[in-house]
């Protein structure tokens, strides 16, 4: 069951990297993946049901990610150790998936995917920004987003020829000079 979800999955994917979205039938799906009509609507409504699913998986991937990046920092005397981790293991999660990212942040933007992407990220740096107790959170956390995904963007349109640590990295000075 998964794996065919998986196959329709990534069906979507290889068919964005040609096609927008709009363009995009469920025939087109379904040959893709080799099934038929049924299959498709076994698991989604919809073309737009199948793309929501595949935003929520990775969005709920990312809070999961920071839940347990960050746990314990609020009694720790190291709390930027947290911050690293944790920019360290979002930038690794978007290489290992940046097929996905690159499409729907670069190559065809998804309004519906940036808007949650950001709103996630602006949650849960708000999160660990307040274990810090600066001077106007929100202006940081806003700041520091804006900046991250313009790296973010940068990199996945440079097909991420940076490792992951090299951009977290990049992004975690970035942070720290700025909050001075």
């Amino acid at each position: 069951m998964k794996e065919k979800k998986q196959i329709i999955e990534n069906s979507l994917v290889n068919l964005m990297d040609e096609y927008r979205f709009r363009e995009i039938t469920i025939k087109m799906l379904c040959t893709e993946a080799n099934i038929n009509r049924s299959t498709f609507y076994a698991y989604y409504l919809d073309k737009y049901d199948l793309l929501d699913s595949m935003i929520d998986f990775h969005i709920e991937n990312i809070i999961n990610m920071v839940k347990t990046k960050t746990e314990g920092i609020t009694n720790a005397q190291n709390k930027q150790i947290y911050v690293k981790n944790y920019i360290n293991a979002l930038f690794q999660y978007i290489y290992e998936n940046q097929r996905f990212f690159k499409i729907l942040i670069t190559k065809h933007p998804a309004q519906n995917f940036t808007q949650k992407l950001i709103g996630s990220l602006r949650q849960s740096y708000s999160e660990i920004i307040n274990q810090f107790h600066l001077k106007n959170p929100d202006y940081f956390v806003n700041y520091t987003i804006g900046g991250q995904f313009g790296v973010l963007f940068f990199w996945l349109q440079q097909d991420c020829k940076e490792h992951p640590c090299e951009i977290s990295d990049i992004v975690f000075n970035n942070i720290l000079k700025t909050n001075r």
